[in-house]
Formats: C-alpha cells, structure tokens, sequence
C-alpha cells in the first residue's frame, strides 16, 4: 500500500486526512511539527505524496512546504488563510495543488485528487507548441499531476505523434505554429477523432477576443488565453479528463455485461454483425455450461455468480486480447474468431475447456467444479444469424453427446 505524509497539527483535521487517505487506498503517515517532517526525511522515498498545513507551530509561514517540496516530495497544500499573499506564496512553488480549508466539500475535493494522481499516468496528453520552452513548461506542469506526457512542435508533427500514440486522450495546442497551426490541426484531428474519443485544449498568447470562438468552432473542448492562471489550467484539463472518462465509462457500461465485464450481447451484434459481410471465412463459437441450474439449486445463485465470473476470466486470459468475448445471457457465451486459422480456433477452445473443467471455485466452504460444451462454426458469405445458429445446433449436439466437449462439424 503506498504512503502518505500528512504534516497538520489539528487533531479533527489529521482524522479527516487519515480517513481520506484510506479511502484512496492509501496509509497515513502524520508529523505534527516540522521538526517532526525533518526526522522523516530519510523516509521520503517512501511516500507517495503529502498533505501538507500551511502554517505549523515551528513553521508559521510555509517553511514545511519548501522543506518537503526541496526534497522532491509532491506535496498539496492545505491552508485555513484565503488572503491573496498566502495564495501567491504557495502557487510560486511548485506544489500539485492548494486548498483551502472552507468547507466539507475541501476533503471530498483531496480524496477526488488523491484517486486522480493515482489514475493519471494512464491518462496520456500531447502537448503541441513551436516553442521547446513553452512544451517543457506544459510539460513540467501536467508531471506535476501525473499525467503522462508526448510532444510535438507543429500541427504535422502532432498528427504523426499520435499516429503512434493512439491512445493520447487530450491534445494541448497553441495556435501559432509553422507548417500546419493549431485551428488546422483541430480540423485534421476531427476528422478522425470524435469530441468524445479525444479532447482539445487551444491557447494562445494572441490578443484576439475571437479566437475563443475559432477553437470551439473548429472542433476544440476548451481554449485558454496565455498568460493563463495555473489554476485555471489546472481547472480546464481536469474537467476535460474527467468529461471523457465519464463518457468511457458511459460507454463501457453499456456494452459490457454487469456481472462479468464481458462484452454484452448488444455490442457483441453491433460489432460482428459489420465485420460478416467482409469477405472471407467467419467463425464463431458458442458455449453454454453444463448443468448450471444445478450448481444454483444445490450452491445458491452467489455460487452461479462466482462460476460465471470465473469462466469468464479464463475466457479473457484465453482469448480477448485478439477476439471478441461475449456473455449473451444466462449461462450463454460466445468467441468470434473472424478469419483465423479454424484448427487452431478448435486447439485454443479445447485448451480453454480441460483448463476450466480442471479450476477449483470456491464458495464460501465449498469447492465447485464445473464444465463448458461448445460448437463452433466457420463459413464463407453467411449471415450472423445463420452462423450461430449452425454453431447452436453443434453446441445442442455437444450437450446431446455427454457433455464437456467441442463439436466443430
């Protein structure tokens, strides 16, 4: 579990920070003094981050924070004092972020950071700017917060740079730039991108009341003025990462079965139904477990719960990191292979297969076994309809046969 500093001399706050913390998943460490932060300062490395009070009995004016932070600790800054000289202060060093002690809605504020630093590294962002100086500045800021950072210096090195980073989730452009600027390369990327897939942030240091408009116009989220405030930059790019990862969630909780993360059977046709009338071989497998109204009658559905989980993580190990695994409902599964070598199709469910009938499930004090039958059809110029049907009737003769085996003919 990673560590966290908590530097606060206030005995209901160091509970709140303690509480926050394990809830983020994460263990807290408390100095009450400075002197206390300096006796931990060979533990630094082993900490995460800090929370850090702005003003602490031996350290009235901030002295904690630039102590931790000079020894590159990350540290956010908790203060009871809103005045403009204590917010200057503090945003002069290079902290991950300040808060003021205002409200109840502060701490929900440090737990939402707290999960963010931790998810943020997964979050990719390309910056785009002529300028090393102002990319590195960019740069420093979003490191700052974890987030995971590319480059480029021109609109035509920022859609080559995410040809090989397909996974950029937010672009950063500045609008004056040679070869292509970035009105231009919000255009290139819409073309390819939805508002939805990848976000867009414009700046520029231009004095255009217009160029707002020109951005979002031209298929930018958000646009911000250089010289710009860095909580509000801060603002703009958390908002536009939380925004698309509610859109991934929406999006993933609509075409994913609840129980097994699998795909669902909605998606399952949406996704297939396109790829069939592609010519070439097709093939598809379905599978349905064996006696699984027993394994209900006799463990309780938690029990059917757990086999279905656990078979649908063999089939994931097993196959969806080059297929597409579904869970169409009930006790019903499915694996479209598309154009892939159809013995080797039949090898890889055979391995599935002895592998589960082999995995111990347990429930509670009980030890579950259980078994899959699986027909599997591949044909040229048919329907998806056609071929799970002709792949039904090989599973209906699997079952008819004895069960826990693969008809492919």
């Amino acid at each position: 579990m990673r560590k966290i500093l908590i530097v606060e001399d206030s005995l209901p706050i160091i509970t709140l920070h303690k509480s926050i913390a394990r809830k983020a998943g994460m263990e807290p460490v408390v100095a009450k003094t400075l002197a206390q932060v300096k006796e931990l300062t060979d533990h630094f490395g082993e900490f995460y981050c800090a929370i850090i009070d702005y003003s602490l009995p031996d350290a009235p004016d901030g002295e904690a924070i630039k102590y931790i932070l000079d020894r590159k600790l990350p540290g956010i800054v908790m203060t009871g004092m809103l005045d403009d000289k204590t917010r200057n202060n503090i945003l002069r060093m290079p902290v991950i972020d300040y808060i003021t002690k205002e409200s109840k809605q502060a701490f929900h504020y440090v737990l939402t950071l707290l999960k963010r630093l931790q998810n943020n590294p997964s979050v990719k962002i390309l910056v785009v700017d002529d300028s090393s100086s102002s990319r590195s500045y960019l740069t420093h800021l979003l490191n700052r917060h974890n987030f995971t950072v590319v480059q480029a210096k021109c609109g035509v090195n920022a859609l080559e740079v995410l040809d090989d980073h397909p996974d950029v989730r937010l672009i950063i452009t500045d609008k004056e730039m040679p070869n292509m600027d970035g009105i231009e390369l919000c255009n290139q990327v819409r073309a390819k991108y939805t508002k939805d897939e990848i976000g867009i942030i414009g700046i520029s240091g231009a004095d255009s009341q217009a160029l707002t408009a020109k951005f979002i116009k031209n298929g930018a989220n958000d646009f911000l003025q250089k010289p710009f405030c860095l909580e509000e930059f801060y603002c703009r790019v958390l908002q536009n990462v939380d925004y698309l990862q509610s859109i991934e969630t929406i999006r993933r909780q609509a075409n994913t079965d609840y129980l097994t993360n699998l795909a669902n059977r909605r998606f399952y046709f949406e996704t297939v139904t396109p790829k069939m009338s592609l010519p070439g071989h097709h093939s598809l497998a379905m599978m349905d477990i064996d006696n699984f109204k027993s394994i209900n009658d006799n463990y309780g559905h938690d029990a059917g719960d757990e086999v279905l989980k656990t078979i649908a993580q063999l089939l994931t190990d097993h196959f969806a990191q080059d297929f597409l695994v579904s869970r169409l409902g009930g006790e019903e599964f499915s694996v479209f292979f598309d154009q892939y070598d159809f013995m080797a199709t039949i090898r890889s469910l055979d391995g599935f297969r002895e592998e589960l009938a082999d995995t111990p499930i347990k429930v509670g004090g009980e030890t579950i076994y259980c078994t899959v039958s699986i027909g599997v059809a591949c044909e040229e110029d048919i329907s998806l309809d056609n071929l799970m049907n002709l792949a039904d009737e090989r599973l209906y003769k699997a079952k008819q046969t004895g069960k826990n085996k693969v008809i492919f003919e």
